[in-house]
């Protein structure tokens, strides 16, 4: 009888700890603790850039910071800018601004995009979009940066990037 209920026992332990394995192997490496927070889009951002033609996926050229638009290197902290579309020859959002809030780190420099400015209506619509490297990005992990002399902020090589359209912030 207690022979039973040992091998009973063993059987659940077994199919707990199998449980148990499978479920973490699932779940994939652990997400750097430098990076920004995953989230959802706005409400009714989606709708609101489909009216705009813009799909998830879709690659908008920018300045990232309005306020250091020049050539060479710029300086960010963790704030909220507002980003330039460029004019590539197939601009997109032909005189937009795209305002989002910048997080930055000792090496990278992220960007989570919300909001659209539109020059006609003077309005603001809801938007999800990502800032990548404009030169190389492959990883999705923003630009690539190098700790400032002044606390709280990094420096990049240059002042653009490329607002990837997204549906969630990863």
């Amino acid at each position: 009888m207690r022979w039973r209920s040992w091998v009973v026992g063993l059987g659940l332990w077994g199919a707990v700890a199998g449980c148990g394995h499978s479920k973490s192997a699932a779940a994939g490496p652990e997400r750097p603790k430098w990076m920004p927070p995953e989230g959802t889009c706005p409400r009714g951002a989606l709708l609101q850039m489909e009216r705009l033609g813009l799909k998830p996926g879709d690659k908008v050229p920018v300045i990232v910071d309005a306020i250091q638009d020049h050539p060479g290197p710029a300086r960010y902290n963790y704030s909220f800018v507002i980003a330039l579309p460029r004019d590539t020859g197939e601009q997109q959002l032909p005189g937009a601004r795209i305002g989002g809030r910048l997080y930055v780190t000792k090496h990278r420099v992220f960007g989570r995009y919300d909001r659209i400015f539109l020059p006609e209506s003077g309005a603001s619509v809801p938007f999800c979009g990502i800032l990548l490297d404009a030169r190389w990005d492959r990883d999705g992990e923003g630009l690539i940066a190098y700790p400032s002399p002044m606390k709280g902020f990094s420096v990049v090589q240059d002042n653009t990037g490329v607002i990837q359209v997204v549906d969630r912030y990863p």
